[in-house]
């Protein structure tokens, strides 16, 4: 390869390192006339010899006036690990820290779930759907006076890839009429650690927003709690736009 053609793709790859510029922010090709004179790179008194992934001598130039360096050069020379990520035109000097993005849960698998065959003293049972549709998350059960069995509990595997929960807690009209339901979410980790609990939920109260963070937590159990009046009542209770801010999920 000549030392045109290198001085060409050396620049394009780290001017912006060196220069924090985002000008070069384009796929277009740009043909320079890079000078060379045997540049010498010496980093706290010690001479280093630029080299390539490969082993191939990399030698520095100019170019408009500024002296251009290999950056695998520099970031090797304080032990900084040097990546070129092709498909996204990056250059990762250091510890290569992903853009965090939003994951919703609600076609997300679960590790584990309240099932229907739960049991209370009244009546003999209760009946709870869990469902998951349309960036909704949620149950509808059959509820009882009796605070047993008046919850239900979903759980996601989250690996400590999650730094923040993200949603809205809210329900059907017709689950406050004449039952004078009180609707409360929980949020736990994988020791039963509570991260977050929502404000009580009722007839005259809006929808609740709710953002937490959940730093290295591997699980997330969401429980949702019910109290209602003197007799049993069909509750339907969700979380809408369930999500999750992660890097790799």
């Amino acid at each position: 390869m000549s030392k045109r053609l290198q001085g060409i793709i050396i620049g394009i790859l780290i001017c912006a390192m060196l220069t924090g510029s985002t000008a070069l922010a384009r796929s277009a090709r740009d043909f320079i006339d890079a000078v060379y004179m045997n540049i010498k790179l010496v980093i706290d008194g010690e001479e280093i010899t630029p080299k390539d992934v490969n082993g191939n001598i990399v030698e520095p130039f100019i170019y408009n006036g500024t002296t251009y360096l290999p950056v695998r050069a520099i970031g090797e020379a304080f032990d900084k690990d040097v990546h070129w990520d092709g498909e996204n035109a990056t250059v990762y000097v250091g510890e290569i820290v992903k853009a965090a993005k939003e994951v919703y849960l609600y076609n997300k698998p679960y590790l584990e779930c309240e099932t229907p065959t739960s049991r209370v003293q009244y009546r003999g049972g209760v009946n709870k759907q869990y469902r998951s549709f349309s960036n909704y998350v949620g149950f509808y059960w059959d509820a009882f006076p009796e605070k047993e069995g008046n919850t239900a509990y979903v759980t996601y595997p989250l690996n400590g890839l999650a730094t923040k929960v993200k949603g809205t807690f809210e329900a059907p009209v017709g689950t406050f009429e004449s039952t004078g339901a009180e609707l409360q979410i929980k949020f736990y980790n994988e020791n039963d650690v509570l991260l977050y609990q929502s404000p009580i939920l009722t007839q005259i109260t809006e929808p609740v927003n709710f953002e937490f963070e959940c730093k290295n937590c591997l699980k997330l159990k969401v429980k949702f709690v019910v109290n209602v009046d003197d007799r049993y009542h069909e509750v339907d209770a969700a979380i809408s736009n369930f999500r999750i801010l992660t890097t790799d999920y």
